[in-house]
């Protein structure tokens, strides 16, 4: 699967969260979804981790540490 279709299923994920009422979910917007490329692409854990949390993300919810180890995988591909 490619990085972008990766990135939207995350957003997906989102939405369903946002349903069950679990978690709050991140903005679903294309500007999220190109910042997240953008971070994916040209950024660090940290900036990302960072991103998160501004956008309402929080370490111990689920979809936090799926995006990071998504992130990882990623940068394992980009070295």
């Amino acid at each position: 699967m490619s990085e972008e279709k990766e990135i939207k299923e995350v957003v997906r994920e989102e939405i369903r969260s946002e349903k069950t009422g679990k978690f709050r979910p991140l903005p679903r917007n294309k500007q999220t979804e190109a910042d997240l490329a953008r971070i994916f692409e040209y950024g660090t854990e940290r900036k990302l981790t960072k991103y998160l949390r501004e956008n309402g993300l929080h370490d111990d919810e689920p979809r936090f540490a799926q995006i990071v180890k998504l992130f990882r995988e990623h940068a394992g591909k980009r070295l």
